[in-house]
């Protein structure tokens, strides 16, 4: 493949979730993602977050569903998600292998993030959002960053064809109501602490919170794999985000597929807000932040200006592209690197072998591109290669590419 560049100019909550690493699409969406928010008071207010939650992420309407909407879906499936949920969406491919959790199987259709009671599938706005704002711990990416609004109905509806469970209804699937917030108030939260008892919690999730309660040892989900219960003394690590709504929700709707059921009828609403409450008092502050050192690094660096060539480097399915990347003997590159998954949660990186000390990223994310810039000083061909270790075996290895470096302008001819 040749080179691409531009010369300048001038839960109650959360156990193992939906997973899965998908791949790369063609367009992109400016609209904001879930994100985390700051722990609230005992008696303080609800949660909230500055960006949209599951819950409350917009949802734009849904295209006609036709033949060729469907194929449009299943072409952006085959480029972007079939690496890890498979081919015919059973969750058996290469990489899931190496992911924790393991990605969705569509075709048992177990969807856990939803709006709608144990049991039932998700509506097609559930399973919008899932796609478009990943799960946060996991190797699946908020595809909004890479996929358009378009692109993101269409692969909704494409999966959806591989489970018979969608076709054998026509019935809109019921959402839970989340009722109204109750006060939050010390009484509430004692409450909630009092409910957290009696209704078990602190067998999975712990007394304390940490996801270590007596009944983890035996905890698997549908494909008999081991799984966690959510710490929720780590709110980052809530796949819908972190918000009171959604820790109510989770409480009501349950994950399919996990030992974590949903108490929806169950118990009044009401009593899932007040839970929520106390789930929120088992935030833990985030530990100091690392001292920001000088580089110990002493070797003389260039300062460089404006690069000649801008070279825009993807993964996709834990291979790069352009897997070939040529430029001219003393030109500054600049290299800016974005995956499509997040490999092992830990991302993915770029350096290039005989250019270790000047060409290096690593931990690159969706969402989250790294640039790295330099002068290709050295005349050769070079591998390029991926610097985070995000796996073993068949994937990793097989993310390299070749960096080459004319030495003569005259024979260039084929960078233009």
């Amino acid at each position: 493949m040749r080179a691409i560049f531009i010369p300048c100019a001038p839960l109650i909550a959360m156990l193992a979730l939906l997973t899965g690493g998908c791949d790369r699409p063609a367009a992109r969406s400016s609209e904001g993602v879930a994100g985390d928010a700051p722990r609230a008071s005992a008696s303080g207010p609800a949660a909230t977050s500055a960006s949209p939650t599951f819950s409350d992420y917009p949802v734009p309407p849904k295209p006609e569903v036709n033949p060729e909407f469907l194929a449009r879906g299943k072409t952006v499936y085959e480029l972007n998600c079939v690496a890890c949920h498979g081919e015919h969406g059973d969750a058996k491919a290469d990489a899931a292998a190496f992911l924790v959790p393991r990605p969705r199987d569509f075709v048992q259709a177990n969807y856990r993030l939803r709006s709608t009671p144990t049991g039932s599938l998700p509506t097609d706005v559930d399973l919008f959002r899932a796609v478009s704002l990943g799960l946060a711990g996991t190797a699946m990416p908020p595809w909004r960053h890479m996929l358009s609004p378009e692109d993101c109905w269409a692969v909704v509806e494409y999966i959806k064809t591989f489970s018979p469970r969608f076709a054998e209804t026509d019935a809109a699937p019921v959402t839970v109501d989340l009722g109204t917030a109750p006060a939050r108030t010390e009484a509430t939260v004692a409450q909630g602490k009092a409910l957290y008892t009696s209704l078990a919690c602190a067998s999975c999730h712990g007394e304390t919170g940490e996801g270590n309660g007596p009944s983890i040892v035996g905890l698997v989900d549908d494909a008999h794999m081991k799984i966690k219960p959510r710490d929720f003394t780590r709110p980052g690590n809530f796949k819908s985000g972190y918000a009171t709504k959604e820790i109510v929700r989770t409480i009501l709707t349950g994950f399919n597929g996990t030992p974590m059921v949903g108490f929806y009828g169950s118990i009044p609403v009401e009593d899932a807000w007040k839970v929520a409450y106390y789930v929120e008092t088992l935030v833990r502050p985030a530990p100091p932040a690392p001292i920001a050192r000088a580089s110990q690094n002493f070797l003389a660096r260039e300062s460089l200006g404006e690069p000649d060539v801008r070279i825009k480097l993807i993964e996709r399915a834990w291979k790069y592209e352009p897997d070939v990347i040529r430029v001219r003997k003393g030109q500054i590159v600049e290299v800016t690197f974005e995956p499509t998954d997040n490999g092992l949660g830990a991302g993915h990186g770029f350096a290039v072998s005989g250019y270790d000390e000047v060409a290096f990223i690593n931990g690159a994310m969706v969402g989250a591109p790294k640039t790295v810039k330099f002068r290709a000083d050295r005349a050769g061909k070079f591998t390029f290669y991926c610097a985070t270790q995000c796996s073993t075996e068949k994937l990793h290895p097989l993310m390299t590419g070749t960096f080459i470096v004319e030495a003569n302008p005259a024979k260039s001819s084929a960078l233009d």
